[in-house]
């Protein structure tokens, strides 16, 4: 896909018309800023963590969905793939953020403002992009620009890697040098 197919998707984008493509946008945009500064750097890296084992077990581990899958009918596996995927995200969630990745000093440093902004914009982003995967496989459909952002293959690969990327190349640099 070009530049111009780009610019053209968002063009055409139907601003005006509230729907629930742009309430993803709005989410992703208000969710971002406030998970930003309302966690230090323990919690934000917790949500990624969770965010990973989760979207791990759902894909990796069959048996979770098929205790619930031969009371639901096949229609339905990809929504309760979805459920199966949000219980475990916030029970693993719920589990680091009170027993792993606490630092004595979260949200004392300026520096890492901008980095939890950056990094719960990129999260937020994954968190949606799983959710509307599972969603899309239900039959859902959304706009071509949200498509391409959030539910592509292209963009699914994005989703995985960037959080992770920015936190390997970026997190660094607003660690305390006394932590490490």
């Amino acid at each position: 896909m070009s530049f111009a197919d780009v610019n053209q998707l968002i063009h055409n984008f139907n601003w005006h018309n509230p729907s629930w493509d742009l309430f993803i946008f709005l989410f992703w945009a208000v969710a971002s800023i406030m998970y930003a500064f309302a966690a230090g750097r323990g919690r934000v890296i917790s949500l990624l963590m969770s965010l990973y084992i989760s979207k791990l077990l759902v894909l990796q581990a069959p048996w979770l969905t098929n205790a619930i899958n031969s009371k639901l009918p096949s229609t339905l596996l990809s929504l309760q793939q979805l459920v199966t995927f949000l219980i475990i995200f916030i029970l693993v969630f719920i589990l680091l953020s009170r027993y792993a990745f606490r630092t004595s000093l979260d949200s004392r440093h300026l520096a890492s403002v901008p980095f939890n902004v950056v990094f719960s914009f990129l999260q937020i982003g994954l968190l949606i992009n799983t959710i509307l995967s599972y969603l899309a496989i239900a039959g859902r459909s959304f706009s071509p620009l949200v498509n391409l952002i959030f539910v592509s293959n292209v963009s699914n690969l994005l989703w995985t890697l960037l959080p992770l990327a920015f936190l390997i190349f970026l997190g660094r640099s607003v660690t305390d040098r006394h932590e490490l």
